[in-house]
């Protein structure tokens, strides 16, 4: 289809994966921009004619770290993460090149901490396998054994952000004694929230009954959860797991050897350090449940992550600074 000329002369925003029905990010930037779906899976499917855009919208797929960057012009204004995570980029080369990296912080915090709160009840009430066991055409009330009461045990949240604080605050009406791990979040902070401070990810993992992963990802905690991590659970203790944060967090292995030496008695996991999740190498597992990294999701939250999304964009291309720019601290100014 032919774009109108007025039309074509405006910038091009990209929205580079995931969606191709991008009818609002059209009407947020009416008059603005123009915007394409390219619909692209990796980052070495970025064509040469990434030197027209003006700003991306990148969701899960693409990482823009290299050859995104070799196709730029200096036509690029911002590159937005529609979503909370900004670990697919690259965020000291974008800064050295001017370019802001901006993301939606606000987006997913209920969605994801209720989306943990369901594993959480999930594997300690046993209700994913009941109800498929029941779906099978038995009648597995005998299954039943082995659920666990939640008054008094203790929940471990690594990563007290907005997230881990949603998590905590859910929690505690279920009677659970909630903990926190995270070197970041300064003395004060558990007392407003009436939970305990774990000094360390060993003494954390020693002590939770349920462990619940909600920290950022960056290149000085990959692989977080390893071995020597949850070697401090107790062997046969039967810990609960679950990981709504980024896969790349937890070793997998490790976690495979958890839930098979008795330290984890089950685990629901939301990411994987690969995606998608095609070739089925926890699927033998029977004390684990996976879902496909849609703990974010709802259909408002969905609508109002896509819109804030592209009103960032609005805002850099009309010379507006961005409301959340994640690499101030790289980003070189002329």
């Amino acid at each position: 289809m032919e774009v109108p000329s007025a039309e074509a002369a405006l910038p091009l925003v990209v929205v580079m994966d995931f969606i191709s029905d991008i009818e609002l990010e059209r009407e947020v930037l009416r008059g603005v921009a123009r915007v394409e779906a390219w619909n692209i899976s990796y980052e070495a499917d970025i064509p040469e004619k990434m030197k027209e855009v003006s700003a991306v919208l990148l969701w899960h797929y693409v990482h823009f770290e290299k050859e995104g960057f070799e196709r730029i012009s200096d036509k690029l204004k911002a590159i937005i993460r529609v979503g909370m995570g900004f670990d697919t980029v690259d965020l000291r080369r974008a800064g050295e090149l001017g370019i802001p990296v901006v993301n939606v912080p606000d987006y997913g915090t209920e969605e994801v901490a209720d989306s943990a709160l369901c594993g959480i009840l999930n594997l300690m009430r046993r209700f994913h396998w009941l109800a498929n066991g029941t779906a099978q055409g038995r009648w597995p009330t005998l299954e039943a054994a082995g659920s666990t009461r939640l008054r008094g045990k203790v929940l471990g949240i690594i990563g007290l952000g907005k997230i881990g604080k949603a998590v905590a605050l859910r929690a505690k009406p279920f009677g659970f004694n909630v903990i926190f791990y995270d070197p970041f979040i300064e003395d004060g902070e558990d007392k407003s929230l009436g939970v305990g401070r774990a000094e360390s990810l060993a003494e954390l993992m020693a002590t939770a009954d349920v462990i619940s992963v909600n920290c950022n990802l960056h290149k000085d905690n990959f692989h977080l959860l390893d071995e020597t991590a949850f070697g401090y659970i107790p062997k046969n203790k039967g810990a609960y797991f679950v990981n709504t944060a980024r896969g790349a967090l937890v070793d997998e292995n490790a976690l495979r050897a958890a839930l098979t030496d008795g330290r984890l008695k089950a685990a629901a996991i939301d990411v994987l350090e690969k995606e998608p999740y095609t070739d089925g190498h926890l699927s033998d597992l029977p004390n684990l449940i996976l879902t496909p990294h849609t703990a974010f999701y709802c259909d408002e939250g969905f609508k109002e992550l896509r819109t804030k999304a592209a009103l960032e964009a609005k805002r850099v291309l009309q010379g507006l600074p961005p409301r959340n720019c994640v690499n101030k601290h790289f980003l070189k100014t002329t």
